[in-house]
């Protein structure tokens, strides 16, 4: 064989096992988050889970000036099923806020700190678990 053809085999393995690499890793990257849908021995395939909507959040408690640790608000929601992971409180002095603060918790009530004494702040929830995030509940305004 000459030179040329098994320079251009070299280069056409190199190809290969990169390309096969390479879907490796983006293949175990996809499956890192997802659900494996069968146990035990055998073939398996995943499938990515969809974590369902928090209740509206209802306020039960509010203080809204700013006396002592500042203006606080105590709220609660309902979950469809078995809780997940935690939940994110969002809050934002914005609607529909892209950026919102986050307070993380395990629980479906909490009390969460507001973000001005003189302007409304609005809260909404979302279910988490690892990487996934549920969709933001609706939007409640405090104070």
């Amino acid at each position: 064989m000459s030179t040329g053809r098994v320079v251009f085999a070299a280069v056409l393995v190199a190809a290969a096992w990169t390309t096969a690499i390479g879907g490796i890793v983006v293949a175990g990257a996809a499956k890192a988050d997802a659900a494996w849908l069968k146990s035990g021995p055998g073939r398996g395939f995943a499938a990515a889970g969809k974590l369902p909507a928090t209740g509206v959040p209802v306020l039960d408690a509010v203080k809204c000036n700013n006396s002592g640790s500042g203006p606080t608000a105590t709220l609660h929601w309902t979950f469809p099923a078995s809780p997940p992971a935690g939940f994110e409180v969002l809050t934002s002095l914005t609607q529909n806020s892209t950026n919102p603060a986050t307070t993380a918790t395990t629980a479906t009530s909490v009390t969460v700190a507001l973000l001005s004494t003189s302007k409304t702040t609005y809260v909404s929830v979302r279910a988490t678990a690892g990487a996934w995030r549920g969709p933001r509940s609706p939007e409640v305004a405090v104070c």
